[in-house]
This record gives C-alpha cells, sequence and structure tokens, in this order.
C-alpha cells in the first residue's frame, strides 16, 4: 500500500502510522495522542515557569530545612549557662504560677525575654528545647532579613540567598541557639531590621524596631551611635527618633501591669548587669587580653577604659557626622559594622558571645564587598573560637587570646581601611570633576 499526500508526496513515517491507526480507530486516537502531548508539553512549560519563578523560595526552604536538623542534633546539649541560670529561672517563673509570678524579679533578663519564659512554662515541652526553639525560630527571621539587606544593596536575589543561608549556618548563630540556647538572635534580628527599614526610608518602623532590640538586650547599644548619626545627618527624621523610647516602654508595660515595680521593669536588668562582673574581660578577644591577670579586676582601669571608649566612640561618630560627602547605603554598612566591632574590642566586661551582631553585620559586609570579604573572616573567626572554646572545651583547651585579639584588631584595621577608601573616594570624584570643568570655565573667561 502506498502513502501520499493530496499532492502525490510520499508520507513521512509519523504520518503513515497516523493514518493507519485513523483507519483501525475512527474515533479519534489519534487527535487524542496530539492533545495528550500539548497537554504534556503545556504542563512542563508550566512547571518550568514555576520552577524559574520559584525555585530561590525552594532553596531557601531546603536550607533552613538541613539548619533546623543540624540545631536539633545538638537540642540535648547543656550548656553551663543553662545549667546555672536558664533552667533555674524556667523553674521559679513555674513555680510561682507564670504570669502570677511575675512580679519578682527573678535574674538578670529584661522583661521581654522573661515574656517569652513566661509562656514557654505553660507548653508541655522540656524547657531545654523550647529555650532552644525560640532562639531557631529567631534565627530564621533573622537570615530572612539578611537576605533582604543583602538584596537592597546587591539587587540580586542570588546575592541575597547566599547571605540568608550564611546566617543560618554561620557558627556563632548556630552554636548560640541550638547549642547554647542563647537569645542574641533575637536582639540582633531587630536590629537588623530597624537597618533594613532605616534603608527603605521607613523611619518610624526602624525606630520601633530598634526600641524592641534594645528592650531584649544591653548590647543593642552597639548600634546606637548608628541611629543618633542617622538623626544628626537627616537619614531618620527626628520626629521618628521618640518612637524608640515609646516602643521600649509599651514592652514594659505588661510587666507592671502584672505587679513589677516599674523602675524595674524599665531598668531593673540593666542596673544589675552594670558592676556584675569584676574581670575587664570574659573570654573575648579585644584588647584587654594584652593585660596581665593583676591587673583584670582592677575598678580603676575598668572606670577609666568605660569613659575612654564612650570618647573612642564619640570620636569615630563625629567622624562619620561631619563626613561632608553623601551618605549611600554602604557607608552606612559600614558605619554599622564599624560601630559593631569596635565597641566590643575596647570596652571593658565584654563576654565571648558579644561580637554576635558584628557577625551579621560582617556577613552582610561580605555578600556587599566580595572582594573585602577577608575583612569579615578576620572579624568573624575569633569570636567563633572563643565560643567553641567555651561551649566545648573550656577545662581542655587553652588558646591563646593575645593572638586572637591581634586577629581581631588586623580585622578592624582592615574595616577602617576599607572605610577611608570609601569615604575619600567622594572626594577624590568631586577633585577629578572640578579639574575637568576648570579649563572649559577658563577658555570661557577668556573668550569674554
Amino acid at each position: 500500500m502506498v502513502f501520499k499526500k493530496d499532492k502525490g508526496e510520499k508520507l513521512t513515517r509519523e504520518e503513515k502510522t497516523e493514518e493507519i491507526v485513523g483507519d483501525k480507530d475512527p474515533k479519534g486516537a489519534v487527535a487524542a495522542k496530539r492533545n495528550a502531548k500539548e497537554t504534556a508539553a503545556i504542563v512542563w512549560d508550566k512547571t518550568c515557569e514555576l520552577w524559574k519563578k520559584y525555585e530561590l523560595a525552594v532553596f531557601a526552604v531546603v536550607l533552613l530545612v538541613f539548619a533546623m536538623l543540624a540545631r536539633g542534633s545538638y537540642f540535648d546539649f547543656k550548656s553551663g549557662d543553662y545549667n546555672s541560670f536558664l533552667v533555674k529561672w524556667f523553674d521559679e517563673i513555674k513555680a510561682l504560677g507564670g504570669f502570677k509570678g511575675f512580679a519578682s524579679t527573678i535574674g538578670d533578663y529584661t522583661p521581654m525575654y522573661k515574656y517569652i519564659i513566661t509562656i514557654l512554662t505553660y507548653i508541655p515541652v522540656d524547657s531545654l528545647y523550647s529555650y532552644k526553639a525560640v532562639s531557631c525560630i529567631f534565627d530564621a527571621v533573622l537570615a530572612f532579613y539578611v537576605g533582604l539587606t543583602v538584596r537592597h544593596f546587591t539587587k540580586s536575589d542570588v546575592t541575597a540567598l547566599i547571605g540568608y543561608g550564611v546566617t543560618l549556618f554561620l557558627p556563632n548563630v548556630f552554636l548560640n541557639s541550638g547549642v547554647w540556647a542563647q537569645c542574641d538572635s533575637i536582639f540582633t534580628c531587630f536590629t537588623v531590621m530597624s537597618f533594613y527599614y532605616m534603608l527603605r526610608g521607613n523611619d518610624i518602623t526602624s525606630m520601633v524596631m530598634y526600641g524592641i532590640s534594645i528592650s531584649f538586650k544591653i548590647q543593642a547599644i552597639f548600634y546606637a551611635p548608628v541611629i543618633v548619626i542617622a538623626v544628626l545627618r537627616g537619614k531618620i527624621k527626628l520626629t521618628a527618633f521618640p518612637f524608640i523610647f515609646v516602643s521600649y516602654i509599651l514592652c514594659a508595660v505588661p510587666a507592671v501591669i502584672a505587679g513589677m515595680n516599674p523602675i524595674d521593669a524599665l531598668l531593673g536588668a540593666y542596673l544589675k548587669q552594670v558592676g556584675e562582673y569584676s574581670r575587664l574581660t570574659l573570654n573575648a578577644p579585644n584588647l584587654y587580653q594584652f593585660l596581665s591577670d593583676n591587673y583584670m579586676t582592677n575598678e580603676k582601669i575598668s572606670q577609666m577604659m568605660v569613659f575612654a571608649s564612650l570618647g573612642i566612640a564619640a570620636v569615630i561618630a563625629i567622624g562619620f557626622y561631619k563626613y561632608k560627602g553623601e551618605t549611600d547605603d554602604k557607608k552606612w554598612l559600614l558605619t554599622a559594622y564599624v560601630f559593631a566591632i569596635t565597641i566590643p574590642y575596647i570596652l571593658p566586661h565584654m563576654h565571648e558571645r558579644y561580637y554576635y551582631m558584628a557577625d551579621i553585620f560582617a556577613v552582610i559586609f561580605a555578600c556587599v564587598y566580595a572582594k573585602k570579604a577577608y575583612v569579615a573572616v578576620l572579624t568573624i573567626y575569633p569570636s567563633m573560637r572563643v565560643v567553641m572554646r567555651y561551649l566545648f572545651d573550656y577545662k581542655n583547651t587553652k588558646i591563646d587570646f593575645r593572638t586572637l585579639a591581634i586577629i581581631m584588631l588586623i580585622g578592624i584595621v582592615a574595616l577602617f581601611q576599607v572605610v577611608y577608601s570609601e569615604f575619600s573616594a567622594d572626594k577624590k570624584d568631586k577633585t577629578e570633576l572640578q579639574n575637568k570643568n576648570l579649563p572649559k570655565e577658563e577658555e570661557k573667561s577668556a573668550t569674554d
């Protein structure tokens, strides 16, 4: 049998098959086969479109799952802080009847974190797991806002995903929540939110977030110079500034309603923390590692260095404030990183985990200044090393704190070099522009 088209042309093999099938199945099997292929092609195209649209979101979820599984592997680990403080606070608040006993001044934490502890006492879960679960949730929120901040700078979803993923798996973030059961991710999360909304021009939201941040932990004060400079330079409207105090006071209101003394609710925890530790450094890789142990509890040195640190911070702040060029978003990032890393380096009585906020700004910095990522490594490594020693081998491994302090100092100096380069670039560009315009102006005056 010869198969031909209308014009006498030979049919293709596919057409032969379809004609034969058509002869045997007059009900349209060929059409059904074509429709099935077309439907499959449409489904595949739609699937590809959805994948391209949401692939980064899928990657983000996968990273989050693995990050939480990694933390879960350490959920049974009990740190010294948990055994000595956290579990006792939990048990005491629970014994007092939760919110009924909130008026007591248990521990040295602020009302905001005690709200969380109190709520956890009503959940039938071991306090070790509930503490860690809350911190891990804020790890995820923190990583999300780091990603948003990185995307604001780079306009790249991929780079934002990298910042998000690095934050989730950064040793100090992982160790702080999943191992240590500490809550530094909470106040740092609100600080990063404040920074992000400042960049976006949402001044009131930014101030509210910072008020919440400082209501959790006093270490949020490391970011305070950025707020002051931003207000003075007009980055943040002066009318938005009071919202820091509004949100801070509102955070204390539930504690007062529950019966806590207003002064204790507002300042009690911070007044208790001041002078709580006598050593000039508590495993922090900072300048006090260069002092002899004979001076570690010297009260006069402590007082002198507190004022000296405030003076140094003020000088740096004045330098940023008096800068005559335009302060773009990258310069604000450098400003935040500088204060987050410099203040705990020069301030006495710092713990090993007080570089937590600096570590997060270092991640953002590394994503924005990829070629300068070594600066972030230099500041993150000493911070990570002292935390690991404290948690896992405090009594068994000796580390050279002075070496770590030197590495940290090198990182700080390198950061200041980047700051100088960035802030002097505008002056150089302005001078070059003036030099280009100068001959034209001279030529014009000669013509006149």
